[in-house]
């Protein structure tokens, strides 16, 4: 298993609880998009990279190159994580849509216990970039921080400065300004990489209500 395997995973969660928001919420969906618009323009101000949003959820969503668009992978290295997520069972093929469907709680019991050990994070020099962790904008309050130094994502058009942790696949950084939701998860991803266990502890739990929202 590889980084982009998890960030591919996280990508199409994000994918499909967007995808039934919008089944449920049909008739309201272009008031949705305005608003959502205007959120993440707010998010982003300072440093964006003036790239558009990800549109409305369809099955072309899904392809290869969709994917490859929103998280700036490879179309190769795509395909091959989705061979290499379905042979492991944290994928597989919905066989009404034939989109690619995660396996939640076995992903989710692999952050849990293994990602840390796997794709281990640790802070190192001051750097220009985008929050993650805890001092992540949309975690902000969530717990109470021991120090003054936050975590960041190195990044030329980033508004803060703190210290520097590796994203879990170098793309990282350009597909969270696409995605609000991506952004959240990852972010809550790092701090269990990075935290104590009551950190980690929290970080899960809140992953784990939002993974399995229904």
């Amino acid at each position: 298993m590889k980084s982009q395997d998890v960030l591919l995973l996280i990508k199409l969660i994000c994918l499909e609880q967007r995808e039934r928001e919008q089944q449920r919420l049909a008739g309201e969906m272009t008031e949705l998009i305005k608003q959502g618009d205007a959120y993440l323009s707010d998010q982003w101000r300072g440093w964006e990279d003036h790239s558009e949003q990800d549109p409305p959820v369809h099955n072309d969503s899904y392809s290869v190159r969709a994917l490859q668009a929103s998280l700036g992978i490879s179309k190769t290295e795509i395909a091959s994580a989705l061979k290499r997520c379905q042979y492991i069972g944290l994928l597989r093929v919905d066989p009404d849509t034939q989109l690619p469907r995660v396996n939640n709680k076995a992903l989710l019991g692999f952050i849990e216990h293994g990602l840390r050990y796997v794709f281990p994070a640790k802070p190192a020099e001051m750097v220009r970039g985008i929050p993650t962790s805890f001092s992540a904008p949309m975690l902000q309050g969530k717990l109470m921080s021991g120090g003054d130094l936050i975590h960041v994502w190195p990044d030329a058009y980033g508004n803060r400065k703190g210290q520097s942790v590796t994203p879990l696949f170098k793309t990282v950084p350009g597909a969270v300004k696409k995605d609000h939701c991506l952004y959240e998860y990852l972010a809550l991803i790092d701090a269990i990489r990075l935290g104590n266990a009551r950190e980690a502890n929290l970080a899960n739990k809140i992953l784990r209500e939002k993974v399995l929202q229904s």
